[in-house]
């Protein structure tokens, strides 16, 4: 709860301070707004490094193999980084990049969910026979 609340007051912060910038200085703004959202990215990071050690205790405790989730979570943070681009593309004013930001990236998210497709296929196959 204390991250999220450090989180919030440096997204307050940056969104005055850029309020502020904007008129006279807007590529200033623009970077402070990149260094924000960098350290949030980076604090985020952290975070999610220590729930995903503990949902791998929990999947290794269930006995599920690490294979079967791992896609998914490529595809978690291939979906994240194509979020964060897109909007950054988008507060520069290059739309039509972030389209095809996003379009990309949902082609490499599917691309990255085949395995755990053809797992499932196969275990399907298996249980059929």
């Amino acid at each position: 709860m204390n991250g999220l609340i450090a989180a919030c007051g440096l997204v307050l912060l940056t969104l005055v301070l850029g309020l502020v910038l904007q008129k006279d200085a807007p590529a200033i703004a623009f970077l402070l707004s990149l260094a924000a959202g960098v350290l949030l990215l980076l604090r985020t990071l952290r975070m999610a490094g220590g729930a995903m050690q503990r949902l791998t205790g929990l999947l290794a405790q269930g006995g599920l193999a690490g294979s079967l989730y791992l896609p998914v979570c490529k595809a978690v943070g291939v979906a994240v980084v194509v979020r964060v681009m897109s909007a950054l593309c988008k507060d520069a004013g290059q739309s039509a990049l972030a389209a095809k930001l996003e379009i990309a990236g949902a082609v490499l998210a599917l691309s990255l969910c085949l395995p755990l497709l053809e797992q499932v296929l196969g275990l399907l196959a298996d249980w059929s026979v």
